[in-house]
């Protein structure tokens, strides 16, 4: 227990070029760690070994992150997140924790964040913790957690950890040297994928409105009595080719194993594990100069470390694989996509054409012309968008 006088405020300083180490069982207790973990958590070796994980946990870290962390390691998906913890004189510290499955439990390295990310995950969490002290349970805080980070522009966590990572790596290599590597052009990447999948995810919401569009003409259509037949016809088309789009969307374009949304997750999963690798590898090379170990095998962490960062960089590569049998594939669905919308514009124009004659009746198209110019316009500069994105995630999935 501590005391009153034992209670200290402030962070606990340590230097950006340091890294974490911990090992625990798969429930959660220490079976090892390196000298920075020991002297930044204050407490002693006897103290660290064989206690819970938890004893380090902050109160400002949400239990939804924890929840997260705990349900993505049980299933065996290496996983990252910004964790604030806590010392043995109640001094915190924050850390980028990456925490990776082993045959016996699990591996944890841990650095210094300094990227400007940090301080929007520091109001993040406020936010959740406060909600959690309001009665949200961790399942819940963990399902706001990735919503957040969905609206900060990553469809999913799995693209958070790695371009968070990828970021603090960079930021860290930028100031001490070491090893990087796994960075810069896979960053981009992992970005350009992200982008690719809120491109796609932006045209069915527009394909949907295009649907209210087909409606209006249905509408005009039937002002016009029997001249009506015509523009009913072009709305009865324009409706099916929309349809046809959105389902297109949903089940190949966006679908996770055959279109753009597995990409994604391959170029994120790939940018993690290759970071991830490189910590773990790092790791392993400042453990055999660690002269601060108390009841520790040294040795045997060691080839822990080395062994988890072979096969988390075999892992790596296959993503990477994947990843460019994956882009392969959707160029064949970029063709098919132009195909649909040069269907849609030749239908806009028929819908001119058709507007032009009518002008005599007192019914006007020309309001709806605009919107399927405005909405074809649109589409246009989103294919282009796509176009490009594209181009840069094959370059990236094309690197060494």
């Amino acid at each position: 227990m501590r005391t009153a006088t034992q209670v200290r405020e402030g962070e606990v300083p340590f230097g950006i070029e340091e890294i974490f180490f911990s090992r625990t069982d798969g429930r959660g207790v220490i079976q090892a760690g390196n000298s920075v973990f020991q002297r930044v958590s204050g407490y002693d070796w006897d103290r660290l070994i064989n206690a819970p994980h938890r004893i380090v946990r902050h109160a400002d870290t949400p239990k939804g992150v924890f929840h997260l962390l705990w349900e993505r390691i049980k299933s065996g998906r290496p996983t990252g997140a910004y964790i604030c913890n806590s010392s043995s004189d109640g001094r915190h510290y924050w850390v980028f924790a990456v925490v990776v499955p082993v045959a016996d439990g699990y591996l944890s390295v841990r650095i210094k964040p300094t990227s400007d990310r940090l301080e929007k995950m520091k109001a993040l969490y406020r936010e959740l913790c406060q909600e959690e002290a309001a009665g949200r349970t961790p399942p819940d805080s963990a399902a706001a957690l990735v919503a957040s980070v969905a609206r900060l522009g990553f469809p999913s966590y799995d693209s958070f950890q790695a371009r968070a990572l990828a970021s603090e790596v960079d930021r860290r290599t930028a100031q001490v040297g070491g090893r990087g590597g796994a960075s810069a052009e896979r960053l981009l990447g992992a970005e350009a994928a992200d982008g690719v999948e809120a491109e796609l995810t932006g045209m069915q919401a527009m394909f949907t409105d295009a649907l209210r569009i087909a409606l209006n003409l249905r509408i005009a259509a039937s002002q016009l009595g029997e001249l009506g037949r015509p523009v009913s016809a072009i709305s009865d088309n324009y409706a099916l080719l929309a349809n046809d789009m959105v389902s297109w969307l949903n089940n190949l374009a966006l679908d996770e194993k055959a279109g753009f949304g597995g990409i994604a997750r391959s170029v994120a999963e790939n940018l993690f594990l290759l970071n991830a690798a490189n910590l773990l590898q790092e790791m392993s090379q400042a453990f055999a100069r660690d002269g601060m170990l108390e009841g520790v095998d040294a040795a045997a962490e060691q080839s822990r470390l080395n062994d988890a960062a072979q096969q988390y960089a075999a892992k790596a590569l296959e993503c990477q694989d994947r990843a460019t049998q994956e882009v392969a594939a959707v160029a064949g669905h970029l063709v098919e996509m132009r195909k649909h919308v040069t269907a849609l514009n030749s239908i806009r124009m028929l819908c001119r054409i058709e507007g032009a004659t009518l002008r005599h009746t007192g019914v006007s198209l020309d309001e709806i012309g605009s919107q399927l110019d405005g909405f074809q316009d649109e589409i246009g500069r989103r294919l282009q968008r796509i176009t490009r994105l594209g181009q840069q995630v094959l370059w990236s999935t094309s690197l060494a």
